[in-house]
């Protein structure tokens, strides 16, 4: 804990994070502009990250190019105090400040992080193609007055590239090992003075990272992934802005991640499957014709169709004397269509001397699945499903008022209430409802227009549930005990914080630090019953008392030469869990919480070798961390290494790449059970692992 003082000592001294993310030696000299062009653009107000009380980080399309991520997985290891989980054939689950969920079978989550792209709620699905991507903005800590429900631990907001005025665009092509290449492209014009567009296509497929030893294939855990995104604005009077922002995603990838024999190679005979469809739409206005406010407003609606399935028993028939043959999908429907309105005032229409902001927020929700599966009791195929209708209405509002000219204080209010119904095919019928609350409080000082400190506590919520699959399984005749596991209560955290962001006035350094303890109130945690250690399992969300999370991140940028860009970040995270008891009668109290790594840290230069020539490095690396609430299977700790070398010859850009150059192997789901007929259906942690060391070029023309 000696590092701590040091950091904060730094981000006195020497204040802030968002150098020019890109800096060329002939650009040197505009850093500070650069700098002010990076705003938040998921905050009630835009602006610059160094003026926001929060933890929040920053990513422009600039990183992305310097790292060679292809998808939203390769950027989350950049993060500080952020994880994510697989269980499919990408990350899907998101985790922060070791807050989060790792899986979605029977029941429908509710995410503790969300996941907003172009202002659409995407949260729980784990779909990104990121070749158009303009800013990443990651929020740490409970955004409940902002973002609801979906935000207890924190949200990711991410914004395309928009129309323009004049021609503008990329083009770019990869090709890796695994039979890998993407293709993607986005361009965007004015039609005239008032109408512009945008249109952005990715192609990207793999033959994957695993090779299917009984069926003699090499992808069975393919990649074949297809995106689109459009977007129309309209100003149409000097106070009137519309635009119309389309998103069509084609997902057909396969599922066969897991090894009886822990490493690459499977045996199934029936591998899987995690296919999706989506489309979006959202009309978005802007109207300042009210003197004393402007008006901002959102309609989204949201179809997605998924197939999700594997080979539970992960290998063939002829196996073993003693094996099984069974296999495990899930087909799901998600349809919601959600309003959002709010007034944020202008200088004339300010209460005295502080601004303000008032909204309201509507949604409806419709989940439908169909589950095929085996009736361990009956011996026959089975169907299960069920149907879940919420409707959320939200009022909230937020209020900023400077208490002297260093001085000023942030109060924000978000009501929600929240109404269920439920039914399945087993005849359980079941309604639920509640109101929840969250809140801010943000005292902030600032020091001089490149130093703020600040004081926050805030309040966040998650809506409570049914669990399905143990309602349909509290009969069978090894799970009764899952008669006591029907439902789930809210989860309500409480987070105070501490931050100092600053910049030199070069802008040569730049630092944020961010010391917080979170309080979990009735916290949710996944359970499993497995009751003789064979394939029959169940899984449902329980209520563990409380919990507890205390760290602090950290994050800075810093030129140490016109030619060479140094950028750190790092994470100190402890958990613990409160009064829990597994139905297994495992004792877990005052354990350390799942998906919740004790340290993080990114390091990464950038090196302009030449003018043309650049030399990117970078080295992540995460502590061991439990995979799960209800077992104490562990990840290994691992350093992942990244190389980019590229040449810029005028609009051009040429490429070669390596991601996890030192081939570690790095678990992103974590299972402890039996599975194997071999040794007796023994317990053993079973991995599904992260890319293996990747090779690739790339090629990119931008204008």
């Amino acid at each position: 804990m000696r590092f701590i003082p040091c950091l904060l000592t730094l981000a006195i001294a020497n204040p802030a994070i968002a150098i020019a993310d890109q800096i060329n030696p002939s650009l040197a000299a505009n850093s500070a502009v650069a700098l002010e062009r990076i705003e938040v653009q998921g905050d009630f107000r835009r602006h610059s990250v160094q003026q926001i009380a929060g933890s929040v980080a920053v990513l422009t399309d600039e990183d992305l190019q310097r790292t060679s991520a292809q998808h939203l997985d390769d950027l989350l290891h950049q993060f500080a105090n952020v994880n994510f989980t697989a269980g499919a054939s990408r990350g899907r689950y998101l985790q922060v400040r070791g807050v989060g969920e790792r899986s979605e079978y029977v029941d429908t989550i509710n995410p503790s992080v969300g996941i907003l792209i172009d202002g659409i709620d995407y949260s729980g699905m784990g779909i990104s193609g990121i070749h158009d991507l303009a800013q990443l903005e990651l929020f740490r800590g409970p955004e409940a007055t902002r973002f609801g429900a979906n935000a207890l631990a924190g949200m990711l907001n991410l914004t395309t590239q928009g129309p323009s005025a004049t021609p503008e665009g990329k083009f770019s092509a990869t090709l890796a090992d695994y039979n890998s290449y993407q293709l993607a492209g986005y361009f965007s014009d004015a039609i005239n003075q008032n109408l512009g567009y945008s249109i952005s296509l990715e192609q990207q497929s793999s033959d994957g990272f695993i090779e299917n030893a009984y069926l003699n294939r090499d992808d069975t855990n393919n990649i074949d992934e297809f995106t689109a995104r459009f977007k129309l604005r309209f100003q149409a009077n000097e106070h009137l802005m519309l635009q119309l922002v389309t998103h069509l995603v084609d997902q057909d990838n396969g599922f066969d991640a897991f090894s009886l024999d822990q490493n690459r190679t499977t045996l199934s005979d029936n591998p899987g499957q995690d296919i999706i469809r989506s489309k979006a739409l959202a009309l978005q206005a802007e109207y300042s014709g009210v003197p004393y406010f402007t008006a901002f407003g959102q309609i989204s609606w949201l179809d997605a169709n998924s197939d999700y399935g594997f080979d539970e028993d992960w290998s063939y028939v002829g196996i073993h004397p003693d094996e099984y043959a069974t296999t495990d999908r899930y087909l799901r429907n998600r349809e919601q269509l959600s309003v959002d309105y709010r007034l944020v005032s202008t200088p004339m229409g300010k209460i005295g001397d502080s601004d303000w902001v008032f909204g309201i927020y509507a949604a409806n929700k419709n989940f439908n699945l169909t589950r095929e599966s085996w009736d361990w009791d009956l011996w026959q195929p089975a169907q299960f499903d069920n149907q879940l209708k919420r409707r959320n209405v939200a009022a909230y509002g937020e209020v900023t008022t400077p208490l002297n000219d260093v001085w000023s204080l942030i109060s924000g209010l978000r009501v929600e209430r929240y109404d269920d119904e439920y039914a399945d095919t087993s005849g359980n019928a079941i309604r639920n409802h509640d109101t929840m609350w969250g809140a801010k409080l943000s005292l902030n000082y600032q020091v001089n227009q490149q130093a703020l400190i600040y004081l926050l506590a805030s309040r966040g919520y998650k809506v409570g549930g049914v669990n399905g699959d143990a309602l349909a399984k509290a009969n069978n005749s090894d799970l009764t005990e899952l008669q006591s596991k029907a439902s789930f209560a809210p989860e309500t955290l409480y987070n105070a914080e501490f931050g100092v962001k600053g910049s030199a006035l070069d802008q040569s350094i730049i630092a944020r630090v961010a010391a917080f303890y979170m309080w979990r109130d009735d916290m949710q945690v996944k359970g499993w019953l497995n009751p003789n250690t064979g394939p029959q399992f169940s899984g449902f969300i329980d209520n563990a008392g409380s919990g507890r999370n205390y760290g602090i991140e950290m994050e800075n940028r810093i030129q140490l030469h016109p030619q060479l860009a140094l950028f750190l970040s790092a994470s100190w995270l402890k958990t613990k869990l409160g009064d829990y008891t597994t139905l297994a009668g495992d004792l877990f109290t005052g354990r350390e919480q799942a998906q919740a790594p004790r340290f993080q840290y990114s390091i990464a230069a950038d090196w302009y070798i030449t003018e043309p020539i650049t030399f990117n490095i970078s080295l992540q690396g995460k502590d061991e961390y439990f995979y799960s609430d209800g077992h104490n299977a562990r990840s290994s700790r691992y350093e992942l290494v990244n190389l980019r070398l590229s040449y810029q010859l005028e609009h051009w850009n040429f490429a070669v790449w390596s991601r996890n150059a030192l081939n570690q192997d790095i678990g992103v789901r974590g299972f402890y059970f039996g599975n194997d007929p071999r040794d007796g259906y023994a317990p053993h942690t079973y991995e599904q692992y992260a890319e293996p060391s990747r090779f690739g070029v790339s090629a990119s023309y931008q204008f």
